[in-house]
């Protein structure tokens, strides 16, 4: 007996995902099906998918242009887990950490986005050096 089978109502409590990707920009469409593959089968409806799909590839993409600049293109890792009707989603890499950037490539709209969308953002340095951004998003069924 499969007690695991996807589409199980124990299904809720799922495995925890994680990912390991290169630090370029082709791995940040493969890390936004990924986890959004994960989110849907954790359960969260259309609405909140669209707002993963968005925050995980702000904080892959902003991984790609700041994290690893002037050097080699190191690692992104994201983990995903689900606790009640929350998916949380930690984005972390080895590159710079999360310090202001003048010369930035982008618009510098990555966590604003991010924030506008998640539940809850936490910004901090990772385990070794690098960025630890954390997200977490609530499910329809725990919204009013």
């Amino acid at each position: 007996m499969d007690a695991a089978r996807p589409g199980t109502p124990q299904d809720m409590a799922q495995p925890d995902g994680s990912w390991t990707v290169a630090a370029t920009p082709d791995q940040v469409a493969v890390l936004r099906s990924e986890v959004t593959e994960f989110a849907e089968q954790a359960g969260l409806d259309a609405r909140r998918l669209g707002d993963v799909r968005l925050a995980i590839s702000e904080a892959a993409t902003n991984a790609v242009l700041h994290a690893y600049r002037d050097r080699d293109p190191g690692q992104i890792r994201v983990h995903a887990c689900t606790e009640g009707h929350t998916l949380t989603i930690v984005v972390e890499d080895d590159g710079f950490g999360p310090l202001p950037r003048p010369d930035s490539p982008g618009l510098g709209l990555g966590l604003p986005t991010i924030a506008s969308v998640a539940d809850a953002v936490e910004l901090s340095a990772g385990g070794s050096a690098g960025a630890r951004l954390l997200m977490r998003f609530s499910s329809a069924h725990a919204m009013h």
